[in-house]
């Protein structure tokens, strides 16, 4: 299929597999554990809220730019094919290892 004929994701949809994605079960976990560390864990949800958009404006810049299909892979390919290479490796398996870090302390 051509790209203008592939069904499109809404921005509300979106939204709900990333938030979905992030947060897992630890939107139910995590609370208990902060509670025990008091009002500092409110600047810690702030910085990573700052983090995560500013991740979101770069990506969002890129596939501006860039509108392949393929994401970091596919952004860092445009450097030099190995790199892209290198990078879908790296991604891979940092999905694997936080996958399970989550698992193992869920």
């Amino acid at each position: 299929k051509s790209m203008s004929s592939a069904k499109k994701i809404g921005l509300f949809a979106c939204t709900g597999v990333v938030a979905g994605n992030m947060m897992g079960s630890g939107i139910a976990l995590l609370p208990a554990n902060l509670a025990s560390i008091g009002g500092i864990a409110i600047w810690g949800w702030i910085i990573s809220i700052i983090g995560a958009m500013s991740l979101a404006y770069v990506y969002a810049r890129l596939a501006t730019k860039n509108p392949q299909q393929g994401g970091p892979i596919a952004y860092a390919g445009e450097i030099s094919p190995a790199f892209g290479f290198q990078t879908g490796v790296l991604y891979y398996h940092a999905n694997w290892i936080g996958n399970l870090a989550i698992g193992i302390t869920a």
